[in-house]
């Protein structure tokens, strides 16, 4: 087991409980970024994401003690 912290930005707070910007997460050894997102039910509304400040592909593992940034779309005009 790993533990993370999950950061969400903008919109995507939504998809975590009572609007919070992050929380701690307890995940199996070799998960994905993009399982994370798809567990928190936000795959489709992630722009780009890091870990620890770097920006990584959905395909990145992760490891214990990470933190992970997940960004929305932007939109403009």
């Amino acid at each position: 087991m790993i533990t993370i912290e999950v950061h969400m930005h903008g919109n995507l707070r939504r998809f975590l409980p009572d609007g919070v910007g992050s929380m701690r997460m307890n995940l199996p050894e070799g998960t994905r970024v993009g399982e994370v997102a798809r567990t928190l039910k936000a795959k489709d509304d992630v722009w780009v994401a890091s870990i620890n400040k770097h920006v990584v592909p959905m395909t990145a593992t992760l490891t214990d003690g990470v933190c992970l940034d997940l960004f929305p779309i932007l939109e403009g005009g």
